[in-house]
């Protein structure tokens, strides 16, 4: 799990690289009058800015596949806030239900659906199998970062907390571990337009 987590954050800091552009400029000018030469030499440094307007992604977390299918739609309501819901389904046999969410993100710096984001959520599921029924309700908060290595495709990593409480209906215990405070871990991928 370190080595993941490890990994992911050399990817962030590689991709937020790639927005710097250095250029090396070598100019010869020549004095008409004299034949004089001159030789100036150039770094010139840039920094690019994507500025592509989005105002909707589609995004999908496959480290949620383990336990759930997942898609979440988010759309833009200004330039600091979007806001978003989702679905999703167990992906364990033997386990039957279904979960909604919907979050809110604040992007500080007003570069909204890219960028540095503080989004607080809200989710609820209804998960049952064999041994019991749980209906947990949750709340928590993530920070995270959004950015498009392409024009269309997103990337998202996002980690924090999310504190489920709810009802618990079972005969042997196995579904009471799903009530408490547990960390979130989000890697997205999806459209945006």
């Amino acid at each position: 799990m370190k080595s993941l987590l490890v990994t992911l954050l050399v990817g962030l800091m590689l991709i937020s690289a790639m927005g710097q552009e250095a250029t090396e400029e070598t100019r010869v000018t020549i004095n008409p009058e004299t034949g004089d030469t001159t030789f100036t030499a150039s770094l010139i440094i840039s920094e690019t800015q994507d500025i592509t307007p989005r105002n909707s992604v589609l995004i999908i977390n496959p480290l949620k596949f383990l336990l759930f299918y997942n898609l979440s739609y988010f759309h833009k309501v200004n330039e600091q806030v979007a806001v978003g819901g989702g679905f999703q389904i167990p992906t364990i046999s033997g386990i039957n239900g279904f979960g909604a969410n919907a979050e809110v993100r604040i992007y500080p710096s007003g570069n909204n659906l890219r960028g540095f984001y503080v989004a607080p959520n809200i989710s609820f599921n209804h998960i049952s199998s064999n041994d019991g029924t749980t209906s947990p309700f949750s709340i928590g908060a993530l920070v995270g970062w959004q950015w498009f290595p392409g024009d269309q495709f997103a990337i998202g990593f996002g980690i924090g907390l999310d504190y489920y409480i709810g009802s618990v209906e079972e005969n042997n215990g196995d579904l009471e571990r799903y009530s408490g405070t547990v960390p979130a871990i989000r890697f997205d991928i999806g459209y945006a337009w």
